[in-house]
């Protein structure tokens, strides 16, 4: 079974294993602000707006012992008392993947419980399960079957974090902010312990961390559209970046470009980042053309230079082959009087 396909049960228990390799914290970790979530029309549905009654008084959580097996019992919670986690690193929900998911619901019942903490006031943080309790509100459920952990502000933290870092929908972005909080934290030192800890390669923590080195208003708009640069679209960025130093302002404004095209591979971002620098050609305007007068007053030809070519038209009337002798003449007539420089000879003979 591979970790995507791994069912709650097995994560719970080899996130139990990592709990226990985290040092515990010296004092109480602050919690971070909130996420920012979905967007507005998708946050109005999930909103508890819910009728105001007597809150259902919630049992005492309990850690798992072993007269069940170490596995914590479930139990049926209303979702308007269910609030996200602050730890979550995902910032944006596909609303339409949500409505699929709430159709299965409906269809085939809930497979897996979600799996909360609880905290005071009767309230539930989830910590495993955002994306189902946003799919039961949009099918009108008003509640789910939940495991409840007894966990701290810390192993809260680090279970959101590695449970939702599994997710084969998150961005580059949502999982590099699941690293670097992992560090920042001290859940890992180094990014092959961070590695470690959420069961990757070291290879993708790196890739995703190095998103994090962009220019600061790509990280705003990242933060806003997580999706937009992947890891792979960030070093086409970095060499454009590094070609142009100076040209910071400019290689951003192209990178905006991925808004309204978000399919564009690397190379078609490279040819976009760099065309702004590319030599313009500088077109020499032809000149107005001149015309020639007979000795009536009538145009007899028209000359006109484009670049180092003398274009001569013979106006109708006119015999051209005597028009060519007389132009002929005048410029061997000229060309006694240039003195240029010599032209250096390519050494080959001719048979």
């Amino acid at each position: 079974m591979t970790k995507h396909q791994q069912s709650e049960a097995d994560f719970n228990a080899s996130l139990a294993e990592r709990l226990r390799a985290v040092p515990r914290a010296a004092a109480p970790m602050h919690m971070n602000d909130l996420p920012s979530g979905p967007s507005k029309s998708l946050n109005d549905l999930l909103s508890d707006n819910q009728p105001s009654g007597s809150p259902v008084a919630p049992e005492p959580p309990r850690a798992p012992s072993p007269d069940d097996g170490g596995v914590i019992p479930t139990r049926r919670i209303p979702l308007h008392l269910i609030v996200d986690s602050p730890y979550q690193p995902r910032k944006k929900y596909d609303e339409s993947e949500l409505q699929l998911l709430g159709e299965t619901l409906k269809g085939r019942g809930q497979d897996e419980p979600i799996t909360v903490r609880q905290l005071d006031g009767g309230k539930y943080e989830l910590i495993a399960g955002h994306r189902r309790v946003r799919a039961a509100r949009l099918v009108g459920w008003s509640e789910l079957d939940a495991r409840v952990a007894t966990f701290s502000d810390r192993e809260a933290c680090l279970a959101t974090l590695v449970h939702n870092e599994s997710n084969v929908k998150l961005s580059d972005y949502e999982r590099g902010l699941a690293y670097q909080t992992a560090l920042k934290e001290g859940y890992a030192s180094t990014q092959s312990g961070v590695a470690t800890v959420f069961g990757c390669t070291q290879a993708r923590v790196s890739q995703c961390l190095s998103l994090f080195d962009l220019p600061q208003p790509l990280l705003e708009l990242m933060a806003k559209y997580p999706e937009l640069i992947t890891y792979r679209k960030a070093r086409v960025i970095k060499e454009a970046l590094a070609k142009h130093p100076s040209g910071e302002a400019t290689i951003i404004r192209a990178v905006e470009a991925l808004i309204d095209t978000p399919q564009m591979d690397q190379s078609e971002l490279r040819a976009v980042l760099l065309k702004p620098f590319e030599a313009k050609r500088v077109r020499v305007k032809a000149s107005a053309p001149r015309t020639i007068n007979d000795k009536n007053g009538e145009s007899a030809f028209q000359v006109q230079v484009k670049s180092r070519d003398i274009v001569i038209q013979v106006e109708d009337g006119v015999d051209v082959e005597l028009a060519l002798q007389s132009a002929l003449a005048a410029l061997r007539e000229f060309a006694v009087t240039l003195e240029l420089p010599k032209k250096q000879k390519s050494g080959k003979t001719s048979d």
